[in-house]
């Protein structure tokens, strides 16, 4: 049990969605008893046991359903009907909408043993994503706000002095890297953003590169910086791809108008455009119109 649990915690902490099955009640035979709990993730069973058979074969299925949906907790009851036919009936589930305690789903398994059991699932879902390259001010500041908000959050820096100062709960990853075009191993997920807050010129024009040509299906890729900053990194790279690069998700400057210039200030405006981008909510941003730049 300790094991299911510590696993379970190493799994949120990685961000890896996962589900922690108990059996909150059992009547007549059942294989498995109360208080039995799994672990399932993407793959399957991570720990621990329901009993097997047939429930814990349709709760590891199920949970290929329930990763994909927005519930938080799933109740479901399950009636093992004494089946004479034999376990090749196993996968034909007979769906109940007659009403259940608890609000829980009920369902028919077939199986020998004819008891019942009452499954509560608990679903710890990916939670958003930020990648932040620079873990300077500005980008502490971020991470710490964006933590707050629910993000899971991963920085990255060159310097480790910075990385070493920073609050251990203001961050769910840190990453002592050189920036690319060296070498990168690190594998982003599309379906995250990405915040581009380096030390210098030097390396977020390179970092913005990278993530343009890399990453094109990230959503949001936000570089801070002055109009004339990022003037000049667009016609860098219109220089170097032409017509074969797109900055269709790209928000540089970063952020939407709110006034101020203080890292506080900086972080509330990027992470309230970071919120409208996800929502797919219209905002008063600071991005330039790239396609006016060069002509």
């Amino acid at each position: 049990m300790i094991d299911l649990f510590r696993q379970l915690s190493e799994r949120i902490k990685e961000n890896r969605p996962s589900i922690l099955i108990t059996i909150t009640r059992t009547k007549g035979a059942t294989p498995g008893k109360t208080g039995f709990k799994i672990l399932i993730g993407e793959q399957g069973r991570i720990a621990g046991t329901i009993g097997g058979g047939a429930v814990e074969f349709h709760a590891i299925d199920k949970c290929k359903e329930l990763i994909k949906s927005k519930f938080t907790y799933y109740n479901e009851i399950i009636q093992l009907v004494d089946n004479d036919k034999g376990q090749e009936e196993k996968v034909n589930l007979k769906k109940e909408n007659a009403p259940a305690i608890s609000g829980a789903t009920k369902i028919v398994l077939p199986a020998w043993c004819g008891g019942e059991v009452e499954l509560f699932y608990e679903i710890y879902r990916n939670q958003n994503i930020l990648y932040i390259f620079g873990a300077g001010h500005v980008g502490a500041a971020v991470s710490d706000l964006a933590i707050r908000q629910g993000f899971y959050v991963e920085l990255f820096d060159n310097r480790k002095d910075i990385l070493d100062a920073l609050s251990e709960n203001s961050y769910s990853q840190k990453h002592l890297t050189e920036y690319p075009p060296a070498p990168f191993s690190h594998q982003l997920n599309n379906n995250g953003s990405v915040l581009i807050v380096t030390q210098s010129h030097r390396h977020d024009l390179p970092v913005l590169d990278f993530l343009l040509k890399n990453y094109p299906d990230i959503k949001y890729i936000g570089m801070i910086g002055s109009k004339l900053k990022v003037k000049e990194c667009i016609l860098s790279l219109k220089e170097k791809y032409g017509k074969d690069i797109s900055f269709d998700n790209l928000y540089a400057p970063v952020g939407i108008d709110l006034g101020g210039d203080s890292p506080v200030d900086i972080s509330l405006a990027i992470i309230a455009e970071l919120f409208a981008v996800i929502n797919n909510k219209q905002a008063t941003h600071l991005r330039l119109n790239y396609s006016e730049i060069g002509k």
